[in-house]
Protein backbone atom coordinates (compact mmCIF):
# COMPACT_ATOMS: atom_id res chain seq x y z
CA UNK A 1 0.00 0.00 0.00
CA UNK A 2 1.69 3.44 -1.14
CA UNK A 3 2.41 5.97 1.65
CA UNK A 4 1.94 9.07 0.96
CA UNK A 5 3.05 12.97 1.31
CA UNK A 6 1.19 16.19 0.15
CA UNK A 7 2.83 18.99 -0.17
CA UNK A 8 1.38 22.15 -1.57
CA UNK A 9 2.80 25.52 -1.54
CA UNK A 10 0.01 27.31 -2.60
CA UNK A 11 -1.35 28.28 -6.04
CA UNK A 12 0.25 32.14 -6.25
CA UNK A 13 3.65 32.63 -4.55
CA UNK A 14 5.93 29.89 -5.06
CA UNK A 15 8.39 29.11 -1.93
CA UNK A 16 10.95 27.60 -3.26
CA UNK A 17 12.88 26.91 0.31
CA UNK A 18 10.25 24.64 1.19
CA UNK A 19 10.46 22.51 -2.19
CA UNK A 20 14.51 22.93 -1.49
CA UNK A 21 14.43 21.63 1.89
CA UNK A 22 12.05 18.66 0.79
CA UNK A 23 14.39 17.47 -1.97
CA UNK A 24 17.67 17.95 0.55
CA UNK A 25 19.11 14.08 0.48
CA UNK A 26 18.52 13.93 4.43
CA UNK A 27 14.61 15.08 4.51
CA UNK A 28 14.01 12.23 1.59
CA UNK A 29 15.88 9.80 4.01
CA UNK A 30 13.81 10.65 6.51
CA UNK A 31 10.68 10.01 4.33
CA UNK A 32 12.31 6.68 2.99
CA UNK A 33 13.01 5.31 6.49
CA UNK A 34 9.73 6.36 8.11
CA UNK A 35 8.26 4.05 5.33
CA UNK A 36 6.69 6.55 2.71
CA UNK A 37 6.93 5.93 -0.88
CA UNK A 38 5.51 8.94 -2.74
CA UNK A 39 5.58 12.60 -2.21
CA UNK A 40 3.01 14.97 -4.49
CA UNK A 41 4.91 18.38 -4.64
CA UNK A 42 2.16 21.70 -5.67
CA UNK A 43 4.82 23.97 -6.06
CA UNK A 44 2.80 27.25 -7.32
CA UNK A 45 3.29 28.52 -10.48
CA UNK A 46 5.96 29.87 -12.40
CA UNK A 47 8.26 27.21 -10.70
CA UNK A 48 8.62 24.65 -13.07
CA UNK A 49 11.79 25.34 -14.58
CA UNK A 50 13.28 25.81 -10.89
CA UNK A 51 11.37 22.49 -9.81
CA UNK A 52 13.00 21.08 -12.81
CA UNK A 53 16.60 22.01 -11.65
CA UNK A 54 16.46 21.49 -8.40
CA UNK A 55 15.24 17.54 -8.64
CA UNK A 56 18.09 16.88 -11.79
CA UNK A 57 20.68 18.45 -9.19
CA UNK A 58 19.75 15.75 -5.70
CA UNK A 59 22.22 12.61 -5.62
CA UNK A 60 20.10 9.45 -6.44
CA UNK A 61 17.03 10.97 -7.55
CA UNK A 62 16.86 9.48 -11.03
CA UNK A 63 14.48 12.11 -13.10
CA UNK A 64 11.88 10.32 -15.92
CA UNK A 65 11.83 11.70 -19.70
CA UNK A 66 8.64 14.09 -19.99
CA UNK A 67 5.13 12.87 -20.45
CA UNK A 68 6.37 9.37 -18.12
CA UNK A 69 3.31 8.72 -16.04
CA UNK A 70 3.86 8.17 -12.51
CA UNK A 71 1.27 6.35 -9.83
CA UNK A 72 -1.43 8.67 -10.61
CA UNK A 73 -2.46 9.90 -13.68
CA UNK A 74 -2.86 13.52 -15.02
CA UNK A 75 -6.70 13.12 -14.18
CA UNK A 76 -6.33 12.32 -10.66
CA UNK A 77 -3.36 15.11 -10.08
CA UNK A 78 -5.87 17.63 -11.98
CA UNK A 79 -2.73 18.49 -14.44
CA UNK A 80 -1.48 17.33 -17.30
CA UNK A 81 1.92 18.55 -17.23
CA UNK A 82 3.91 17.01 -13.88
CA UNK A 83 7.21 15.83 -13.53
CA UNK A 84 7.95 12.55 -11.88
CA UNK A 85 10.82 11.36 -10.30
CA UNK A 86 12.48 8.68 -7.39
CA UNK A 87 14.76 8.86 -5.26
CA UNK A 88 15.80 4.95 -3.70
CA UNK A 89 12.29 3.88 -4.17
CA UNK A 90 10.38 7.06 -2.99
CA UNK A 91 8.60 8.49 -6.47
CA UNK A 92 8.19 12.50 -6.33
CA UNK A 93 5.61 13.48 -8.77
CA UNK A 94 5.81 17.18 -9.24
CA UNK A 95 3.14 20.11 -10.60
CA UNK A 96 2.72 23.59 -10.57
CA UNK A 97 -0.71 23.59 -9.72
CA UNK A 98 -3.98 21.72 -9.16
CA UNK A 99 -7.92 22.60 -8.77
CA UNK A 100 -7.86 18.81 -7.34
CA UNK A 101 -5.87 19.45 -4.16
CA UNK A 102 -8.31 18.94 -1.85
CA UNK A 103 -8.91 15.34 -3.10
CA UNK A 104 -5.05 14.18 -3.51
CA UNK A 105 -5.11 15.43 0.14
CA UNK A 106 -8.30 13.57 1.04
CA UNK A 107 -7.48 10.33 -0.82
CA UNK A 108 -3.98 9.77 -0.81
CA UNK A 109 -2.44 11.92 1.53
CA UNK A 110 -1.05 10.25 4.99
CA UNK A 111 0.47 13.48 5.89
CA UNK A 112 0.51 17.08 4.21
CA UNK A 113 3.29 19.65 4.31
CA UNK A 114 1.38 22.76 3.68
CA UNK A 115 2.76 26.55 3.74
CA UNK A 116 1.24 28.00 6.33
CA UNK A 117 -1.41 30.09 4.63
CA UNK A 118 -4.65 29.86 6.00
CA UNK A 119 -6.70 28.18 2.57
CA UNK A 120 -4.10 25.46 2.47
CA UNK A 121 -4.01 25.13 6.24
CA UNK A 122 -8.01 24.75 6.39
CA UNK A 123 -7.60 22.24 3.71
CA UNK A 124 -5.41 19.86 5.23
CA UNK A 125 -7.59 20.07 8.44
CA UNK A 126 -11.04 19.84 6.80
CA UNK A 127 -9.69 16.40 5.49
CA UNK A 128 -8.13 15.66 8.90
CA UNK A 129 -4.27 14.65 8.18
CA UNK A 130 -1.56 14.93 10.30
CA UNK A 131 -0.39 18.21 9.12
CA UNK A 132 2.96 20.48 9.36
CA UNK A 133 2.76 24.23 8.19
CA UNK A 134 6.04 25.11 7.14
CA UNK A 135 6.13 29.37 7.94
CA UNK A 136 7.72 31.19 4.80
CA UNK A 137 9.70 33.13 6.70
CA UNK A 138 10.61 35.84 3.43
CA UNK A 139 6.97 37.36 3.61
CA UNK A 140 7.54 40.53 4.92
CA UNK A 141 4.75 40.82 7.43
CA UNK A 142 5.21 37.51 9.14
CA UNK A 143 1.67 36.80 8.93
CA UNK A 144 1.71 33.21 8.40
CA UNK A 145 4.17 32.95 12.00
CA UNK A 146 0.85 34.43 13.46
CA UNK A 147 -1.30 31.74 11.61
CA UNK A 148 1.42 28.69 12.42
CA UNK A 149 1.76 29.21 15.48
CA UNK A 150 -1.84 29.83 17.03
CA UNK A 151 -3.28 26.69 14.89
CA UNK A 152 -0.32 24.53 16.63
CA UNK A 153 -1.01 26.02 20.21
CA UNK A 154 -4.97 24.50 19.58
CA UNK A 155 -3.39 21.26 18.93
CA UNK A 156 -4.82 21.32 15.26
CA UNK A 157 -0.70 21.17 13.54
CA UNK A 158 3.00 21.27 14.10
CA UNK A 159 4.62 24.37 12.74
CA UNK A 160 8.23 24.52 11.48
CA UNK A 161 10.69 26.91 9.75
CA UNK A 162 12.23 25.60 6.26
CA UNK A 163 14.89 23.89 7.77
CA UNK A 164 15.30 20.33 7.53
CA UNK A 165 15.65 19.68 10.86
CA UNK A 166 12.80 21.61 11.91
CA UNK A 167 10.32 19.45 8.82
CA UNK A 168 12.17 15.71 9.97
CA UNK A 169 11.66 16.51 13.78
CA UNK A 170 7.07 17.73 12.17
CA UNK A 171 7.60 14.63 10.16
CA UNK A 172 8.48 12.26 13.04
CA UNK A 173 5.49 13.85 15.57
CA UNK A 174 3.02 13.43 12.76
CA UNK A 175 3.47 9.67 12.90
CA UNK A 176 0.99 9.43 15.98
CA UNK A 177 -1.56 10.60 13.65
CA UNK A 178 -3.87 13.95 13.39
CA UNK A 179 -3.62 16.22 16.10
CA UNK A 180 -7.43 17.36 17.15
CA UNK A 181 -9.98 17.64 15.03
CA UNK A 182 -10.85 20.66 13.43
CA UNK A 183 -14.29 21.60 14.79
CA UNK A 184 -17.47 21.88 12.25
CA UNK A 185 -16.86 25.33 10.37
CA UNK A 186 -20.58 26.26 11.40
CA UNK A 187 -19.20 25.92 15.29
CA UNK A 188 -19.27 29.02 16.98
CA UNK A 189 -16.13 28.02 18.53
CA UNK A 190 -14.58 27.52 15.43
CA UNK A 191 -15.95 31.00 14.03
CA UNK A 192 -13.76 32.27 17.46
CA UNK A 193 -10.86 30.25 16.22
CA UNK A 194 -10.90 31.88 12.84
CA UNK A 195 -11.79 35.28 14.19
CA UNK A 196 -8.66 34.72 16.96
CA UNK A 197 -6.24 33.71 14.63
CA UNK A 198 -7.08 36.45 11.70
CA UNK A 199 -7.27 39.42 14.28
CA UNK A 200 -4.38 38.62 16.62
Amino acid sequence: MTKTVVVTCGATVPFPKLIEVLLEIRTLEKVRSLGYDRIILQYGRGFNLKFKQLLAAVNGIKCKPAGTNGSLSAKELGNDHFDVGDYRGVEILGLDFTPNILQLISAHADVVISHAGTGSILDALRASKPLIAVVNTSLMDNHQRQIADKFESRGYLWSADPRAEDVIASLEKAQYGARSTLPNGFNSAFEQLLAETAYS
